[in-house]
């Protein structure tokens, strides 16, 4: 398949993971979904080093994911686009990997405001929300990571 072909190029031997584009060297957040979505076994030796190649290069000190690094139209970006935070946690649930999973998701629920909700951006180093407030995405991040934790826990031969 065409898309398979695609996908496969942006892969990174060296790296041991999937890059933002073809014969980049930045990661992106996004390709968590790879796991998530089961392109990729989540049991397999090949997501375990994606996720962990995508956890080291875009987690921030405050336990938070970069979508990436690389300047983009508003420059170096400098805060933590939250539902990369929510896809950071469904992958190690995906992967079986709960206690990882269910310490952040209790360190994301401390970003929420005093009435639960979430904005789409977060200031690692202040903590504040930043972006649209409130952002649906980073609620359906949250809701499905959840799920997948559920899912797990209650069934875990099937998830």
């Amino acid at each position: 398949m065409r898309s398979a072909r695609l996908v496969e190029a942006c892969y990174d031997d060296a790296r041991g993971a999937y890059m933002q584009e073809a014969g980049s060297d930045q990661h992106d957040a996004s390709t968590l979904q790879l796991v998530t979505l089961n392109y990729l076994d989540p049991q397999s030796e090949r997501g375990a080093r994606h996720v962990e190649a995508v956890q080291r290069s875009l987690m921030t000190e405050g336990g938070l994911l970069r979508r990436y690094t690389h300047v983009d139209d508003f420059g170096v970006p400098s805060s933590a686009f939250l539902v990369c935070s929510f896809w950071y946690v469904e992958a190690l649930a995906a992967m079986g990997r709960l206690e990882p999973a269910l310490k952040e998701l209790e360190l994301l629920r401390g970003y929420a405001n005093h009435l639960g909700l979430f904005s789409e951006d977060v200031d690692p180093a202040t903590g504040s929300q930043w972006g649209n407030f409130p952002q649906t995405y980073s609620h359906v991040g949250l809701i499905n990571a959840v799920l997948r934790i559920s899912s797990k826990i209650d069934y875990p031969e099937f998830y």
